[in-house]
């Protein structure tokens, strides 16, 4: 294997993805909705919704919306000129909203592009080989990792409840002020989230990767108690949720609206309030493994 790694990899850490840390300024990547002969920027407006099945969500402005209508797109992941990887979905849903529409997606087929193919069936066939995982998912994961997928915290406390976890399923669209998240249905506070219709948000500013992974080690299961944190908390403006000491800025959420996709759930959320605590803070990434090996991103080594 080590032989294997130096000729491909110059015996680089294999892994899905590498962490990094970074501004939203700093990410160079590109995502585009095709449909035809239309393309639309959906940089800031696409997100993943969920794993199993994968599935994906992309936000479009009303007069941009009417211009894709036909049930099946792909989505483009570039940087530059260079086609990173290549996705092809179908229509799941159009949800309007007020000066909008969020499309639902679901992946069909999927097509990389980083360095050569020789590269990519090793990486794929034998360095990620998994039982849990099929040849195709890693290459799906792969596609969506081209673009850097933000870790954030989410906290959620109720009388005799409470739970911080990390998570990068989620999205955040500006125009519209909504939050888009898609948590596990195994996860124990789901259902709790949705009857309070309530949730916090935070960014990574200066959390270490070893926080995070012990944050999220338990926590769909066992949460860790709010007296044996590692971190100090204080309460959020409206809720009085517990944010983390190390956040820079945190947004306070209403849930207005939840589907079930599959082993995940999307909650569609309004912003209530936004609060920042520190001057342009900054958040830890997920970067697929391909992707990282053209980029200038440096990496953050943790246990993830």
């Amino acid at each position: 294997m080590g032989l294997i790694n130096k000729l491909f990899f110059d015996n680089k850490k294999i892994r899905t993805f590498y962490i990094t840390r970074l501004h939203q300024a700093d990410v160079v990547e590109k995502v585009y909705l095709k449909n035809g002969s239309y393309k639309a920027d959906i940089t800031a407006t696409n997100s993943m919704i969920c794993l199993d099945p994968f599935c994906m969500a992309a936000w479009l402005p009303a007069d941009e919306a009417t211009l894709t209508s036909n049930q099946e797109a792909q989505i483009h992941f570039v940087t530059g000129w260079e086609i990173n990887a290549v996705i092809d979905v179908s229509l799941i849903e159009k949800i309007p909203t007020p000066s909008g529409v969020l499309f639902l997606f679901k992946v069909e087929s999927v097509k990389n592009y980083q360095l050569s193919t020789l590269h990519r069936l090793v990486l794929f066939a034998y360095f990620l080989r998994s039982k849990a995982n099929t040849y195709q998912s890693r290459r799906v994961i792969s596609a969506m990792y081209s673009y850097p997928r933000s870790i954030i915290i989410v906290s959620y406390k109720d009388d005799g409840y409470c739970n911080i976890f990390p998570m990068d399923i989620h999205g955040y669209i500006q125009q519209e002020d909504m939050y888009i998240l898609g948590l596990r249905t195994s996860n124990l506070t789901l259902d709790k989230i949705l009857a309070a219709k309530k949730v916090v948000v935070c960014d990574t500013n200066d959390v270490d990767i070893e926080t995070v992974y012990n944050l999220g080690k338990h926590s769909s299961k066992s949460p860790t108690s709010p007296d044996q944190l590692s971190f100090k908390t204080m309460p959020s403006e409206l809720f009085k949720f517990p944010v983390p000491d190390f956040v820079g800025a945190y947004k306070e959420i209403e849930i207005i609206s939840n589907k079930k996709m599959g082993y995940h759930m999307l909650m569609v959320g309004r912003v209530l309030s936004k609060t920042q605590l520190k001057s342009n803070p900054s958040s830890l990434y997920h970067v697929g493994f391909l992707q990282f090996q053209n980029s200038k991103y440096e990496s953050i080594d943790g246990l993830f």
